[in-house]
């Protein structure tokens, strides 16, 4: 069984894509609710699940699939909040207070960074876990590296690099922000950036793990 956290714009669409193709009807999505391989609402997650996939906390699932391998990916925070600012601009999910906040009020990034939700959202979603409870970590700014090393130790064939639902108007590799507006991000995600900092670590073990070269920082 493996549990893949969805940390919110963190490749996670991508991710999921990939999973989904392996594991076929072994795979369940898990939003707002349960649902299969082919988009079906379930009850609850069955037990015959290998693969559940998805925007909860790293301990939902702990106490029901102790044995579960778990599986994340993390993002530079301030890339992260950016990323979501501007999907949530284009694709409203009126079901999300914070996304309805940011359209009713038309929040500015900084503002937007400011609400207590969007605040250290890892952190929200590796709950009660450590980065040493992960069995894989994936990095978002090495895409290509972690992709090949997921594959590697979940058993995967290798999966071609893919990036479903990025941004269409991004043109670099990092968002373009006013120096000011980053430096508050930064600081008011200081628990995720400590959170990422330590990710990175434990992504530079399990890359030794997988005998590839150290991750570069």
């Amino acid at each position: 069984m493996i549990l893949s956290v969805h940390i919110p714009k963190t490749a996670g669409v991508s991710v999921r894509n990939i999973l989904k193709e392996h594991f076929g009807a072994g795979f369940v999505l898990y939003y707002w609710e349960p649902t299969d391989a082919y988009g079906r609402v379930l009850p609850a997650v069955p037990d015959s699940a290998e693969c559940v996939h998805g925007h909860f906390p790293a301990d939902q699932f702990a106490g029901r699939f102790p044995e579960a391998r778990l599986v994340t990916w993390v993002r530079d925070p301030v890339e992260r909040v950016a990323s979501s600012y501007y999907y949530r601009l284009r694709h409203p999910d009126w079901r999300h207070p914070v996304c309805r906040e940011l359209h009713a009020k038309k929040l500015s990034l900084a503002d937007y960074a400011a609400l207590p939700l969007v605040r250290n959202e890892m952190v929200r979603f590796f709950g009660g876990k450590q980065p040493a409870d992960f069995f894989f970590i994936g990095v978002m700014e090495e895409f290509a590296r972690s992709l090949a090393r997921m594959s590697s130790l979940l058993g995967l064939p290798a999966a071609p690099e893919r990036h479903d639902n990025g941004n269409p108007d991004k043109k670099t590799s990092r968002y373009e922000i006013d120096p000011g507006v980053r430096r508050e991000i930064e600081e008011l995600n200081e628990g995720d950036a400590e959170l990422y900092g330590r990710c990175l670590d434990q992504a530079d073990w399990l890359c030794t793990r997988a005998g590839c070269q150290r991750m570069a920082s």
